[in-house]
């Protein structure tokens, strides 16, 4: 695996997630001016004032196999016709810059109301009936963590 050399001298720092989106969104023919860096931890999320796209660059090629999966599922919910995220479907994605997985999302723009708990029940009932097609394996989820093996007898 080649080193990139913004990571390696920077870390995972704004200027270096700046240079990677910056590269990524002209492989992509979008305009990268005055995008506005919203958020940098695990990934660097960036809003484009361009078009209502958010751009999100991981740390690192360990990242990679996450955000195929991401975009897998986002693909498959939107074929579904449930309402989450969207990637943009006419980019290919994710394309891996200097060592980083970047997705490209549409903006979700804020209702100005939060949802209530009966209408978020609501969503998460229907996305747990709808079938998860053969060709894409999610991990099981343990809301309840170290709780799920102590109630079968298995944690020590």
């Amino acid at each position: 695996m080649a080193v990139d050399a913004a990571r390696s001298e920077e870390g995972f720092t704004s200027a270096g997630a700046t240079r990677v989106m910056v590269a990524a969104c002209r492989a992509a023919g979008l305009d990268d001016r005055g995008a506005e860096l919203i958020r940098l931890g695990e990934n660097a999320l960036f809003r484009l004032v361009s078009v209502p796209v958010i751009v999100r660059t991981a740390q690192s090629v360990e990242y990679l196999s996450a955000a195929r999966k991401e975009v897998a599922v986002s693909r498959w919910l939107a074929g579904e016709g449930f309402p989450a995220a969207r990637v943009v479907e006419d980019l290919e994605q994710p394309p891996l810059v200097d060592g980083h997985p970047v997705t490209f999302w549409h903006l979700i723009v804020d209702a100005g109301r939060a949802a209530t708990y009966g209408e978020l029940g609501a969503v998460l009932r229907d996305l747990h009936a709808l079938p998860l097609p053969d060709s894409l394996e999610l991990p099981r989820y343990s809301a309840f963590g170290l709780s799920d093996s102590r109630t079968l007898g298995l944690a020590a």
